[in-house]
């Protein structure tokens, strides 16, 4: 099923590559650090208080509800040939890298110009507003929050700060199209 719209400008590819981008970013500072001095702030901030870097831990009210979204959160998952190894699928950073991987499909699909190419990339950007807003924004959200609340103006509370601007024009931008 075609979505009917012509390939994107350049500008739209170049907004494209920067969500691309700050999804990979964000991804990776939501990471275990490999750098000792953010272990320490990583370490206090999520493992010795009641932070937590999972979305379910904030939106599900109880664990009926947490196993069905930490399954749904895998279906998205599974439907792009993909699975978590290490870690829970409702793991902040896999969560920003599930859009970093949609959104690098869609442009994908969209530089290869094939027959298909519109439908394709129309699929993943489908997924990404429906990831996005069920699953992605209301946690990370929570998670921001929580993380910008516990102060001390270090590493994460910066890039909290940077994660709740980031998602506020994304939730714009997916609601726009």
């Amino acid at each position: 099923m075609s979505t009917g719209k012509a390939l994107p400008e350049m500008s739209d590819v170049q907004l494209i590559q920067e969500r691309l981008l700050k999804y990979k970013e964000l991804a990776a500072s939501f990471s275990y650090p490999e750098k000792e001095e953010l272990r320490l702030e990583y370490d206090r901030l999520f493992r010795l208080s009641e932070i937590w870097l999972y979305g379910a831990e904030y939106t599900a009210q109880n664990e009926f509800q947490r196993a069905k979204e930490l399954s749904d959160i895998s279906g998205f998952y599974r439907a792009f040939g993909l699975q978590v190894d290490k870690e829970r699928p409702d793991a902040l950073s896999c969560q920003l890298e599930f859009m970093h991987y949609l959104i690098y499909k869609e442009l994908y699909a969209l530089k290869k110009n094939l027959s298909n190419a519109q439908e394709k990339a129309g699929i993943c950007r489908d997924a990404q507003k429906k990831f996005f807003q069920e699953h992605l924004y209301p946690a990370a959200k929570k998670i921001a929050e929580k993380v910008i609340r516990a102060g001390r103006n270090g590493f994460y509370s910066k890039i909290a700060k940077s994660l709740t601007a980031f998602l506020e024009l994304e939730e714009e931008f997916l609601r726009a199209d």
